[in-house]
């Protein structure tokens, strides 16, 4: 196509090639997120729709104001949205989530296995059934997950894109959190062996790493370690907010990161590579 006496290609009237490359849309596909309702799964939710895709909000309970949300986010951007109910540390409750699923949608395109929890345990004195508990839901549940969206990915031929939502923690570890530490580094083998055996059904799995990044669950935290003295510790100089995140997750289910698969990307503001900085202040109360 011509304009001017200028060839602009198939993208609209005036834009460049470099900008017709960087325009991101999900236009068509179905996603699901676990852990919808709150920080970083709600703003990953968000920035899936307001690129077109529809999206299944999950939740652990019935809530109100997740409901809400979806019914204005498929006026607002001319979407389908849906919300699933379960309590992912329960195998059977994630069989449910996917019938529920199937009701609502004919297909699945992406998965965000974002849900999870942590708290803080001295190795030699934590519960088993605290280890037991924080693995079923950071480990396990992504596996569950994982599996019925594989099948169903299979089975519809056009392959698809699974976020496993890790952590710095994934690499590093640090006093009273071990139990976390292991799942996640569990869940970053998962993504690599997922990609592997998957790669042939066209379907990509990607670890996503947070570091430090501020959210409403973790608001009192932040404040009782102190907001500059968080800053100190990480390279770039400030904690994420949920939005570099999520942005980074409208990216990597984009058709722009159609050859990224079986890797993990780390969106900390490199402070994983300064963590014994914070590990090694005196004043650092782990909670244990």
């Amino acid at each position: 196509m011509a304009v001017d006496g200028r060839r602009v290609g198939p993208w609209r009237h005036g834009q460049s090639f470099r900008e017709k490359q960087m325009e991101i849309t999900l236009k068509g596909r179905t996603a699901l997120v676990t852990g919808a309702n709150r920080g970083i799964g709600a703003h990953m939710a968000e920035s899936l729709a307001r690129a077109g895709a529809n999206v299944a909000f999950h939740t652990r309970k019935p809530r109100d104001e997740v409901n809400e949300t979806a019914e204005r986010l498929a006026r607002e951007c001319g979407i389908k949205t849906g919300v699933v109910v379960a309590d992912l540390s329960d195998p059977q409750a994630v069989d449910d989530m996917f019938e529920q699923f199937d009701d609502q949608f004919d297909q699945i395109d992406i998965l965000i296995n974002n849900a999870g929890f942590e708290n803080a345990h001295a190795l030699e004195d934590m519960p088993r059934e605290d280890w037991q508990a924080l693995m079923n839901v950071n480990l396990n549940a992504p596996f569950y997950c994982s599996q019925h969206a594989a099948r169903r990915m299979k089975k519809a031929g056009q392959g698809g894109v699974i976020i496993n939502v890790q952590s710095i923690h994934d690499e590093v570890v640090r006093k009273g959190v071990a139990h976390y530490s292991v799942a996640k580094a569990g869940l970053k083998t998962l993504t690599r062996a997922a990609a592997v055996e998957w790669g042939e059904y066209g379907i990509r799995v990607v670890g996503l790493s947070p570091g430090a990044i501020s959210t409403d669950i973790n608001q009192e935290d932040n404040e009782r370690l102190g907001i500059d003295n968080m800053n100190s510790w990480i390279p770039l100089g400030f904690i994420g907010e949920t939005k570099d995140v999520a942005g980074v997750t409208v990216f990597l289910c984009s058709e722009q990161a159609r050859y990224i698969t079986g890797t993990t990307l780390y969106v900390d503001g490199a402070f994983m590579h300064n963590v014994m900085r914070y590990d090694m202040r005196p004043d650092h109360d782990l909670g244990v």
